[in-house]
């Protein structure tokens, strides 16, 4: 690699993170305290991890999985219980308070694996008190833009990756959870796994795309579902023979991974278990439930916002699945057959539904759609392997996801500020988020655009060189 390569690579990424960042905490400024799935477990476990509290102590009268922890009393303030579940009831109801001094609480994620908690809170408690749930949310996008910068910036195209964001993944990346990194993660694997079929790309090492899904494995253990989708796009990449330094490569740290969060889980004295969830019936009526509730989990992975009591507006998911239309159309239309995206879907829609049907006696059936998000961006990115179509095409594409982006965040401003029953222009508030709303849409527009501009070769076809790519790689079709 060229010094001006390498510069141009490190620049590249540098404007990918910053724009993610950007985009990021706008969503982070404009959702209510404690306003994404399980956010109050996920920053209590951070503020927790970061004074060296990695276990906890089990809770008597709580499910296994809990643990009692101690954190900044102000941190258990803001419970989201009185706007969580109706989309009508504004975010002011959920009053934050300043205590002083520690308190001991539980939380559902104390048995989790401790690493992304760990950085969230030492950078949370780095730059500020670790009182105020704003700063983990700050230290958990940084944290994500940086991977997707990262996953962006190796992508010879970009856009598709760009497209393929679903709305309930942007709304994630502003929220403190493991859904969110685990996406970011799976992007770089999916990306990496998809150059494959380049030619000049076909000799990559294996460990870009094992690695991040070690991570991700490492993370949370239950990710182990989105190695499927991976092994879909990578599998058909693979050299005959397969020799046994290929297999190592590839399938060595996912394995070692696995192995730590077994050991994780051991140590730690997890049950998988818990009374409140799961049910008695019979196998075949939890399967037979379990696969009605098939279209939910796809609309949940495709609009889910906060604690999936509302959803993106129904154009920005109209959006998103004309863009997964025309990604699989253009890779039928490139010769590379439908045979893949039919495997995809399965896998997309069986795997779920047997992972919660297995443990419904135990858990319940509690498979939520942003567990989906992956796949779904999986079924899009794949387009990736072909050249791009005409560029008047691609920028409709990259800018109606631009568009969606947008618009999902003026709906998530207008669910916690008037509710969605409530004024379109945001008037009257009764929660405001601590930016004028209408800046930080602005303020999320540019910086959507600049990221959507660097995902877009220049008009004669050759990828600019902060995305990495070589001169004689074309994105285009002329």
């Amino acid at each position: 690699m060229s010094a001006s390569t390498g510069a141009g690579r490190a620049t590249g990424w540098l404007g990918a993170t910053a724009a993610f960042a950007i985009i990021g905490c706008t969503w982070a400024l404009a959702t209510a305290r404690y306003g994404g799935p399980d956010e109050p477990a996920h920053v209590t476990r951070a503020a927790a991890a970061a004074h060296g509290d990695l276990v906890g102590r089990p809770v008597e009268g709580f499910a296994p999985g809990y643990r009692q922890v101690t954190v900044p009393a102000a941190l258990s303030t803001g419970d989201p219980a009185c706007y969580r579940h109706d989309e009508k009831i504004t975010a002011d109801c959920s009053v934050a308070g300043s205590p002083s001094g520690d308190i001991a609480v539980a939380t559902s994620a104390g048995a989790a694996p401790p690493w992304f908690y760990v950085v969230v809170g030492g950078i949370a408690r780095v730059f500020s008190s670790g009182d105020g749930v704003m700063a983990y949310r700050m230290a958990s996008v940084v944290l994500c833009a940086i991977i997707l910068g990262f996953a962006l910036t190796r992508s010879r195209r970009a856009a598709w990756l760009f497209a393929a964001l679903t709305p309930s993944a942007w709304f994630l990346l502003g929220v403190v959870g493991t859904s969110a990194i685990e996406i970011a993660l799976v992007a770089v694997a999916t990306v990496e796994a998809v150059a494959r079929f380049d030619t000049e790309r076909a000799e990559a090492s294996l460990a870009w795309v094992s690695v991040p899904l070690a991570v991700c494995l490492v993370l949370r253990p239950a990710a182990f579902i989105d190695i499927a989708i991976v092994a879909l796009l990578v599998i058909p990449t693979l050299p005959r023979p397969f020799g046994m330094r290929r297999m190592a490569t590839l399938v060595g740290p996912v394995v070692l991974a696995g192995v730590a969060s077994l050991a994780w889980s051991r140590w730690t004295g997890l049950v998988v278990s818990d009374k409140r969830t799961a049910d008695s019936d019979s196998f075949a009526s939890a399967l037979s439930r379990s696969i009605r509730g098939i279209p939910t989990t796809v609309n949940q992975a495709i609009g889910a916002l906060g604690w999936n009591e509302f959803f993106a507006p129904v154009i920005a998911q109209f959006v998103w699945v004309a863009v997964l239309i025309a990604a699989v159309s253009w890779t039928i239309r490139q010769g590379s057959g439908p045979r893949w995206h039919v495997a995809w879907l399965a896998a997309a829609l069986v795997l779920p539904t047997l992972a919660e049907v297995a443990v419904h006696t135990r858990i319940g059936e509690i498979w939520q759609g942003r567990y989906s998000i992956s796949f779904a961006m999986g079924g899009v990115l794949y387009a990736a392997r072909n050249e791009l179509p005409r560029r008047v095409v691609m920028i409709g594409i990259v800018a109606a996801a631009a568009g969606a982006e947008v618009l999902t965040l003026w709906q998530t401003l207008r669910r916690y500020m008037v509710g969605l029953d409530g004024s379109l222009t945001l008037r009257s508030p009764s929660w405001s988020p601590p930016l004028n709303p209408w800046l930080l849409i602005a303020m999320n527009a540019v910086a959507v655009a600049w990221l959507a501009a660097q995902t877009l070769p220049q008009p004669s076809g050759v990828f600019q060189a902060h995305l990495g790519a070589s001169s004689h790689s074309t994105g285009f079709r002329r």
